[in-house]
């Protein structure tokens, strides 16, 4: 019984975490459409600071939901009919992220609830998780043809994400702002 309550649950969390990188994958390609340089290479990347935050939320499910938007983005969008080149993105989109949770995780000695992890902690796994995206992104693209100059979208690309990511991290450190000052008007 247990189990059917587990599978429940990390399906309704897939379903939400795909839904919502998918609609921030497609509002960060509309609104920065014209920063997009090169294959996979963003100036601009919101969406790999979530991928990161939705991975450090919900670990397997989120990854998971990662993969398949990023399949499906590539399959349709990006580089359509290149089945296995798509298959090797959505990997390698899904696996960095949950990569980065796990090195950090045992390293840092986070808890699962990530309640004792500091800014410095998610500044180390944002700048961490930013190489390792853009490099693995750059190095599928690069073998398997469509990017010429690895150097040159590794760089781009890297600094799209960690972009993304401090548009990210300012936005949670803004939050969390918001909800101290409201706890502290209300005296809780």
């Amino acid at each position: 019984m247990q189990i059917f309550k587990s599978i429940k649950k990390n399906t309704g969390i897939f379903i939400l975490v795909g839904l919502l990188y998918a609609a921030l994958y497609f509002l960060n390609n509309s609104l920065t459409g014209f920063l997009y340089l090169m294959p996979g290479a963003h100036l601009v990347h919101i969406p790999s600071g979530f991928k990161l935050l939705f991975v450090m939320l919900a670990r397997w499910s989120a990854a998971l939901a990662i993969a398949l938007v990023s399949f499906l983005n590539a399959y349709f969008v990006m580089f359509q009919g290149d089945v296995l080149l798509d298959l090797q993105l959505a990997c390698v989109n899904g696996l960095t992220p949950l990569l980065t949770w796990l090195f950090f995780k045992h390293r840092f000695q986070l808890d699962e609830n990530l309640g004792n992890i500091t800014f410095r902690n998610i500044l180390s796994m944002g700048i961490f998780f930013a190489l390792l995206n853009s490099s693995m992104n750059q190095l599928v693209l690069f073998w398997s043809g469509m990017q010429n100059d690895f150097i040159q979208g590794f760089v781009v690309t890297a600094i799209g994400d960690l972009t993304g990511l401090y548009i990210v991290m300012t936005l949670i450190k803004l939050s969390f702002r918001l909800i101290q000052t409201e706890k502290a008007d209300k005296g809780l």
